[in-house]
């Protein structure tokens, strides 16, 4: 046989294969003959095989975490319902108090002088925390009720926040008028300068009266208030010593400016316990009864100025009694 047929020969694939069995002890050989299409055949229902239970076992892998997700899903959509029920619950409660609150404001800006809130105002409009369309639409169309109620509670809540801010913003506002009303009150002259047991109002406010020492008519722009030398004279509210000394005809004289456009002034002392610059209260002691000055007897001259003008000082006395 020539060398190129032998190659040729050597090329062509075997149609069969050829399997022995050889037991380790005695016994004969057993031989089993193949064919190459068996084999074939064999090796792609193998493989099929494996490739459907590989799918099968990844289908089960899948499937389980699938399951594990879904029950976690489920857990959160049960705690954040259960939350939800609670803030909702909280909202209602706080919703309650906040009208409680609302109802003592409107007593309250009313005490501070303020007009009432409207209704419109105190309801705080409409509107509600800016959800994109997009994400509500898809909320809604995965769990509408939960949508609903979760977009309800946002809804008040931001409506109570708002209405919460609201009233901050008025007791603010009644805080500071009461502030000013209370400063105002303590600085607006309202008792008597003298409470000695042995004092009345000797002399009252006039256009025209006859003077006692110097014999003729003239305005006498505040009240007299006669006791005994060394009686207490009382600043008749808060106030800034603006003057304390001698002034002609008044004698030793205290002057108080109390803010808000009023002044008050105490001639005819007998001496004086402050000075020029000190903060006094209303009831503290500025000095003795006296008859320093245009004066006959003991006795207090007082005054009051609102602005710059002479009032009748007997328009702010607020004792429950007053001798005359």
């Amino acid at each position: 046989m020539s060398l190129h047929s032998r190659s040729r020969d050597e090329d062509v694939k075997p149609s069969h294969w050829t399997v022995q069995l050889m037991p380790d002890g005695s016994g004969g050989v057993r031989t089993f003959r193949v064919s190459r299409r068996v084999v074939r055949l064999a090796a792609a229902t193998l493989a099929t095989f494996l490739l459907l239970v590989i799918g099968f076992i990844a289908s089960l892998g899948v499937d389980t975490v699938r399951e594990i997700e879904l029950l976690r899903l489920r857990a959160e959509n049960q705690h954040l319902s259960r939350n939800l029920a609670e803030i909702q619950g909280q909202v209602t409660t706080l919703s309650e108090s906040v009208d409680i609150l609302s109802a003592k404001d409107q007593r309250f800006r009313l005490l501070a002088g303020l007009p009432h809130l409207d209704e419109d105002v105190r309801a705080v409009g409409i509107g509600g925390p800016a959800i994109p369309r997009a994400e509500r639409e898809e909320f809604f169309d995965v769990a509408p009720g939960m949508a609903e109620r979760t977009y309800a509670a946002a809804y008040d809540t931001d409506k109570l926040l708002r209405r919460v801010e609201l009233l901050s913003t008025s007791i603010d506002e009644a805080l500071d008028s009461i502030s000013v009303h209370r400063d105002i009150f303590l600085s607006r002259p309202s008792i008597r300068p003298v409470q000695a047991d042995e004092s009345w109002i000797s002399s009252s406010f006039s256009r025209s009266r006859h003077h006692p020492v110097l014999q003729y008519n003239r305005p006498h722009p505040g009240m007299d208030i006669s006791a005994r030398a060394g009686s207490s004279i009382l600043a008749t509210a808060r106030g800034r010593v603006s003057f304390a000394g001698n002034r002609a005809g008044y004698g030793k004289t205290v002057e108080l400016d109390h803010g808000f456009g009023y002044r008050t002034r105490y001639a005819h002392a007998a001496s004086i316990n402050v000075k020029r610059g000190q903060l006094v209260e209303r009831g503290d002691e500025l000095g003795l009864v006296g008859k320093t000055g245009l004066a006959t007897a003991p006795h207090l001259h007082y005054e009051v100025m609102i602005n710059g003008r002479q009032v009748n000082p007997r328009e702010f006395l607020l004792d429950d009694v007053i001798y005359e």
